[in-house]
């Protein structure tokens, strides 16, 4: 996601190990950014068109070499670990630690529909007196912010510059 990728493959293999699973290999994909209420990372339509296009074909090549018994390795050696431990997880880790608590609802805006509630995974919201309440648990995955029909929650901009969904590049 953005100036957010690392090694997400290798995080997933670990976890996924740590649990019993025999990981056979793994696919790193870049795909359009989610964070919808900052200009920053926004790309065109064609842009984000294309980076799906290419997404696309390298699961194709993926699943080519899968099927003649060779596994992409995206992500699971030495190196990616490494720049993913440094470059993403203890850098980004100060930076985004606050964020946990700053998921902002504009009371105006909110209508107390539940949809935000329905939808976020670490149970941060919920709705008190027809408005969305935070509690502190965000982990930044913007489904609320990009979900919430009255464009009311933000965390690092101050208003919604765009909500999309993947149905709206694909044709």
């Amino acid at each position: 996601m953005g100036a957010f990728s690392g090694d997400g493959a290798g995080c997933s293999a670990r976890l996924l190990k740590k649990y019993g699973a025999t990981v056979l290999g793994g696919l790193h994909l870049k795909m359009p950014d989610s964070v919808c209420d900052s200009k920053l990372l926004k790309k065109s339509k064609e842009e984000k068109i294309e980076i799906i296009r290419r997404a696309e074909e390298k699961i194709e090549r993926a699943v080519l070499q899968i099927r003649s018994g060779k596994y992409p390795q995206n992500g699971l050696g030495f190196f990616p670990h490494l720049v993913g431990l440094l470059g993403q997880r203890l850098w980004f880790y100060g930076k985004t630690r606050s964020y946990s608590d700053k998921l902002k609802i504009n009371k105006g805006r909110c209508v107390g529909c539940g949809v935000c509630e329905s939808i976020c995974p670490m149970k941060n919201l919920t709705i008190e007196n027809q408005i969305a309440t935070p509690h502190g648990k965000c982990t930044m995955c913007y489904r609320c912010i990009s979900e919430c029909p009255q464009q009311a929650i933000t965390l690092v901009g101050k208003e919604v510059v765009e909500q999309y969904r993947l149905e709206n590049f694909i044709s």
